[in-house]
């Protein structure tokens, strides 16, 4: 696992969570050092499955590698099934925002084309735009693509690209937390994950999941304003590879129950489900992210 370089830039304003993009991991903690180094080389530790209506399984997986790819065509982060009957939706509260996001770093040395190719197509379908943020605070050179967010429908993460200045690529996952449970969530991946942020603000904060020479995957977490609720995806499910479930049950805030052979599910503090995994005892990543993504 190769060393971290660099480090993101740093903001005088409350960002969203998704405007930073520097890799700097020197202050990462003794945690961090204990991982087995099976552990510390998984780029499958923390992934997505994503819930489709029947007869769009298909078309939303396609959709997700043509993206994924554009940082590496083997991070198969994404698995999308289908549901037995289409579900009616609930309608969210006033105020409230989708609780996941997927944000991809692209590098700007390779120019602003590849971004904007990008950020077209995510508006083209399946993908539809979500919104767009206002970022407060100083003025900075922002692509004008750069603040949008898109998904796949409802109950589906958020998704948005954004450029790294310099660095790796980066595949970030964020969970965005109620205001009061910053801080018990954040206790509560970190246990999950059996590792503490390389980043730390008071509202926002970042661990390390795995680094190759091209791209690292990064999880993070971002506190809301008082104001604002995190609308947990009924469409998506967060999924944790652990070491040993026995181990981590009677730890969790919520009661844990198994599915299957080695998979159970829990809940975190704002109602977002979660999928813990058995870890096999000998992992093999047959398309482990090491040589650069073609274009």
């Amino acid at each position: 696992m190769e060393p971290q370089t660099g480090g993101g830039e740093e903001d005088d304003c409350v960002d969203s969570g998704a405007e930073t993009g520097g890799s700097d991991y020197s202050h990462m903690s003794s945690t961090s050092s204990e991982l087995s180094l099976e552990e510390a080389q998984d780029p499958f530790l923390v992934s997505i499955h994503i819930i489709a209506d029947p007869g769009e399984s298909q078309a939303l997986q396609e959709a997700v590698d043509r993206v994924l790819a554009w940082v590496h065509p083997d991070l198969q982060l994404f698995r999308v099934s289908e549901r037995r009957a289409s579900r009616r939706r609930r309608r969210a509260c006033k105020g409230a925002r989708p609780a996941l996001a997927v944000v991809l770093f692209l590098q700007e040395e390779f120019g602003d084309e590849q971004i904007l190719h990008l950020h077209r197509t995510l508006q083209r379908p399946p993908w539809r735009h979500h919104h767009t943020e206002r970022v407060a605070g100083r003025l900075r050179p922002y692509l004008p693509c750069s603040q949008d967010f898109f998904s796949l429908g409802p109950g589906t993460p958020l998704w948005a690209v954004r450029p790294v200045h310099y660095g790796r690529e980066i595949v970030r996952f964020t969970v965005y937390c109620r205001h009061h449970s910053y801080a018990d969530s954040l206790r509560l991946y970190g246990l999950i994950l059996r590792r503490s942020p390389s980043q730390r603000k008071a509202d926002f904060c970042v661990f390390p999941i795995f680094s190759s020479l091209d791209v690292d995957i990064q999880f993070s977490l971002k506190r809301l304003p008082c104001d604002q609720t995190p609308a947990p995806a009924d469409s998506a499910v967060l999924e944790f590879r652990v070491r040993d479930i026995g181990e981590l049950v009677p730890l969790l805030p919520n009661p844990c129950s198994p599915i299957s052979e080695g998979r159970w599910q829990t809940e975190d503090l704002d109602g977002n489900k979660i999928l813990l995994q058995r870890s096999p005892p000998c992992t093999a990543h047959p398309s482990t992210p090491t040589a650069s993504a073609g274009r």
